[in-house]
């Protein structure tokens, strides 16, 4: 169980810049949108991290949930 967590955190770690320059560039943009229309910022930099980091705790949230449930089911 070490490993898929360890192996989880180094894939997450590794992929997050890349999904970043990704959703910055305009993947999945209607959810950085209204920040960026709420706040008149001209860049999608930042907008784009804050829900790009949203999105990664969301991701992490859940796995540590799920292997938590996992690891308590196992005596």
């Amino acid at each position: 169980m070490k490993f898929i967590r360890q192996s989880f955190y180094l894939i997450l770690g590794l992929t997050f810049p890349g999904f970043w320059v990704v959703h910055a560039s305009g993947f999945a943009a209607a959810l950085y949108l209204p920040i960026q229309r709420l706040t008149h910022a001209a860049s999608s930099t930042w907008p784009s991290l804050f829900t790009a980091l949203l999105l990664y705790a969301g991701a992490t949230i859940i796995f540590e949930c799920l292997y938590r449930v996992v690891k308590n089911a196992h005596p």
